[in-house]
């Protein structure tokens, strides 16, 4: 059985949604890009979160909160 994306919205996101991405997990955000998550990053830098999703071969997705 193949999994389903997990589809990011930048206006709809919770940190609670984004915590529980784990490496592995398939993604996608509303302006077409996915694919598989092989690095994740989270910086906190002057009261907001930055995370940073490497996708494997799909570049980088970047949410600001």
């Amino acid at each position: 059985m193949e999994k389903t994306p997990t589809l990011i919205k930048r206006a709809s996101i919770s940190v609670n949604l984004l915590d529980s991405i784990r490496i592995g997990d398939l993604l996608a955000d509303e302006y077409g890009k996915s694919g598989k998550v092989c690095e994740i990053e989270k910086i906190k830098r002057h009261g907001e979160f930055y995370y940073y999703f490497k996708l494997l071969k799909s570049g980088t997705i970047l949410i600001i909160l």
